[in-house]
């Protein structure tokens, strides 16, 4: 994403472009959607019904917001001149403030989520990027999730890595889905059918991971959840610059 090679660009473009064709769609098509029922709607609507009417809308317009802004940082990352600037962050912290976009949603199918990560654990990172990469890794968690599922989030670290692990109770992915998951880059964005929702997502998580010199992988089994991790250098710098 970062280097100038014509090919690489046009991929970007294609990547970006598809992203807003198909994960920006449904959230503007639900808007359009509500907003016709209230407005042709036969009877007038009780007090529940206007506050649940809402609470999705609003729901629906901050996850947009959300992937907005970091399509924003993502396209930012792609000039030369654009530098990573990291910072010590309480990862607990940024975990819950995540999750709090999906707390309805796991409120609806009755999911628990549970932030094992030590109160004061710092990760090394740059938080736009670093809550982007959270947000949707426990979106997929949550949109995958049985009813009455359970999520985990714990943490790990040695000499060199903090290793944040995320895992769900879903159906699981098989390998072949896990690796093209990651390396959507290596095709043509608009001919696979991977780039819609998690597959154009997770791609740009990779992407921005790697800006801040981390990793990130998945371990699944069928029918038995997946569990996505990603891992950051323990390192005081506070500012990379990208190449």
């Amino acid at each position: 994403m970062r280097t100038k090679e014509p090919e690489l660009k046009d991929n970007f473009n294609k990547t970006m472009i598809a992203i807003l064709a198909h994960d920006l769609r449904q959230p503007f098509a639900t808007l359009v959607m509500t907003a016709d029922m209230i407005k042709h709607t036969n009877k007038a609507l009780s007090e529940g019904e206007i506050h649940l009417l809402f609470e999705d809308l609003r729901n629906t317009a901050s996850k947009s917001m959300d992937l907005l802004n970091g399509l924003l940082y993502w396209a930012k990352s792609a000039s030369k001149d654009f530098v990573i600037k990291t910072e010590p962050l309480l990862l607990h912290d940024l975990i819950h403030e995540a999750n709090a976009l999906y707390l309805y949603d796991q409120l609806n199918k009755h999911i628990i989520l549970y932030n094992i990560v030590p109160e004061r654990q710092l990760i090394c990172a740059h938080k736009e990027m670093i809550q982007f990469i959270n947000r949707n890794i426990l979106s997929n968690a949550t949109k995958y999730s049985p009813e009455g599922g359970i999520i985990g989030v714990t943490c790990s670290e040695d000499e060199n890595w903090v290793t944040v692990a995320f895992t769900d109770q879903g159906n699981g992915m098989s390998a072949s889905q896990i690796l093209e998951l990651f390396h959507l880059n290596d095709t043509d964005p608009a001919a696979s059918g991977l780039l819609k929702g998690a597959g154009m997502a997770m791609n740009i998580c990779h992407d921005m991971i790697t800006q801040m010199n981390g990793r990130i992988w998945a371990e699944s089994t069928i029918g038995e959840g997946t569990t996505f991790y990603y891992a950051l250098p323990k390192t005081s710098a506070m500012a990379i610059a990208v190449a």
